[in-house]
């Protein structure tokens, strides 16, 4: 018949040492009190033979009473304690396996105690909060993503159904159309790719630090984009400092490239739309300024979020994904820099803020 080794709880295994350890010390006390109790007696005049042989016997059984009684005890009273104790571990590990099978756990309570346990869940509990946070924010961009390719997969399906069976006519306008679309559906994967590479929680992300002048960064991406600003006869006024930054250069001018994508697409009003880059202090200020639909103030943060638009409708008629200004803000703060926004109703002014080189 084959031995299985019984496996212990911490509990048991705690309790077993503990049971050793209290039962030696009492044993090796109580004998040494036991055989100096029975030398001194002997020394004592009077006390010899059968009275000194009953001594013995009768210390010896208190001992042994005295002894396992206490032993006993002593190993009830601790049980309890590592129980109430090793408690809140054990539904700890209840809640890491609900975990394990996809299931977010309840909060687990926190007793009044400031110890270790009480902070390990502590953490735990903002641990299973995070995870779920970011569980609705995966499904929330699922979503969204599903929706932003449905949108021109389903434009280019009907124009391209309605070719093959002549319901509409091949002209011009229809093939800007279908290449409008696919931009569109070229743009959001690529920029898909971007919030990919520049995650900010991936250590690994592609970010190569060298030094760029910035200035010509700036003027260089300012350039790609006259025509468009030319076109829909908006001006661009472009003023850079020259300075030397420890950055990615392709992370930058992507940075650059979507805050002035964003002030001509949703460019809205009159005046031109400004493109600074200055120094101030330890940091080098790049601001893109121009006016556009208004911003109400408790949307101003949530610009920044992936996929998020103030209207929904209008900019997806403009072509906007809702994923610029978020991988603007991740690239950004890759640098140890700061992405933030400054309005006064329709004037709107990007700011992003750079640690210049030493």
């Amino acid at each position: 018949m084959p031995f299985n080794r019984v496996k212990l709880s911490m509990q048991g295994r705690l309790t077993l040492i503990h049971i050793l350890i209290l039962a030696g010390f009492i044993l090796f006390s109580g004998l040494i009190i036991y055989q100096s109790a029975c030398f001194l007696v002997g020394n004592i005049e009077g006390v010899r033979g059968g009275r000194q042989t009953s001594f013995s016997v009768e210390l010896l059984r208190y001992f042994w009473v005295i002894s396992v009684f206490t032993i006993l005890v002593g190993s009830v009273m601790y049980w309890k304690v590592t129980r109430s104790m090793l408690r809140p571990i054990e539904d700890l590990k209840k809640s890491v396996q609900e975990i394990r099978k996809g299931c977010f756990p309840a909060p687990m309570k926190v007793n009044g105690k400031q110890d270790e346990i009480s902070e390990l869940i502590s953490h735990f509990n903002d641990l299973n909060l995070q995870l779920q946070r970011n569980e609705e924010s995966r499904n929330r961009m699922l979503s969204d993503i599903s929706h932003e390719l449905r949108t021109p997969t389903s434009n280019l399906k009907g124009y391209l159904e309605a070719l093959n069976k002549g319901v509409i006519a091949g002209s011009p306008e229809i093939y800007q159309s279908l290449a409008d679309e696919a931009d569109r559906l070229t743009d959001l994967l690529s920029q898909i790719d971007w919030i990919k590479e520049w995650d900010g929680s991936k250590d690994n992300s592609p970010i190569t630090p060298e030094k760029i002048k910035i200035d010509e960064v700036i003027q260089r991406v300012a350039q790609l984009f006259s025509l468009e600003f030319e076109r829909k006869n908006i001006k661009l006024a472009v003023t850079a400092e020259p300075a030397l930054l420890i950055a990615d250069s392709r992370g930058i001018q992507q940075v650059i490239t979507n805050l002035l994508r964003n002030a001509l697409s949703y460019y809205e009003g009159e005046g031109a739309v400004t493109l600074v880059g200055e120094i101030q202090k330890s940091f080098y200020v790049i601001s893109v300024t121009g006016p556009g639909q208004p911003i109400p103030e408790e949307e101003r943060t949530r610009i920044f979020e992936r996929l998020y638009r103030i209207d929904a409708s209008r900019n997806r008629r403009s072509g906007g994904s809702g994923l610029g200004l978020a991988i603007s803000k991740e690239i950004v703060e890759r640098h140890r820099g700061i992405l933030a926004l400054e309005t006064d109703g329709n004037l709107h002014q990007f700011i992003v803020k750079l640690p210049v080189a030493e």
